[in-house]
């Protein structure tokens, strides 16, 4: 005789009391707990490579000077750029709205605005609009 044989045709309980719980609520009970309600998004985003701005040498900013002196309005740009509160480079491609001189920015179609001093590379894609 095995260890349960007494028990094991016995029906199955349902209360009449008490409605029964859906599938999907029963399972929930045995989803992972997160003690620390974003921990995982923390952990994640702590993995990007942080740098810092890279100092550009003497030619390369000639370079990009000569480019942006070259820029129109309604040029498609491809923007290498630095954002020190992300500590991060980015990429943004795009078509020049204007070039504020004053304010030293690149002003997007969208309205996207990027500071000409963080700039490290740009390249002209098309000129037309």
């Amino acid at each position: 005789m095995g260890k349960y044989d007494d028990i094991i045709n016995l029906p199955h309980h349902v209360s009449k009391n008490r409605p029964q719980m859906s599938l999907e609520n029963r399972a929930a009970q045995f989803a992972p707990f997160a003690a620390l309600v974003g921990y995982a998004e923390a952990i994640s985003a702590s993995k990007e490579i942080k740098e810092d701005k890279k100092l550009l040498a003497e030619d390369k900013l000639e370079e990009l000077e000569e480019t942006l002196h070259y820029l129109n309005t309604g040029d498609y740009v491809e923007v290498k750029y630095y954002v020190a509160s992300k500590k991060n480079y980015f990429t943004y491609k795009g078509h020049i709205k204007r070039i504020d001189q004053i304010d030293k920015l690149i002003i997007f179609d969208n309205r996207k605005s990027i500071s000409i001093k963080e700039i490290i590379d740009i390249k002209l894609l098309s000129n037309e609009f």
